[in-house]
């Protein structure tokens, strides 16, 4: 049984991707809702990109906006976490 999240991403082209859900959770600092998921893409360094946004509901959805960059620091002690977790 597949028990992979899908999310459907358009991209500024105008495609619209799958990429599978990761992570969604919420800081508390911010109140703010964030999500991390990956298009399954490897880098250089065989590793797997992974995209973080955060994640605001609107009357058609969902919506991905950009991390700003003061709030990044917090977002990426969480990936951190979850690598920690996984090792």
């Amino acid at each position: 049984m597949d028990t992979k999240q899908i999310l459907k991403v358009k991209k500024p082209s105008g495609e619209e991707v799958e990429a599978e859900i990761l992570l969604c959770f919420e800081l508390e600092k911010t109140g703010k809702k964030y999500i991390l998921y990956t298009f399954n893409e490897i880098d250089a360094n065989d590793m797997e990109t992974i995209h973080a946004a955060i994640l605001n509901e609107n009357e058609k959805g969902y919506q991905l906006d950009k991390i700003p960059d003061d709030e990044w620091k917090e977002v990426k002690e969480v990936m951190r976490e979850i690598i920690r977790n996984e090792e």
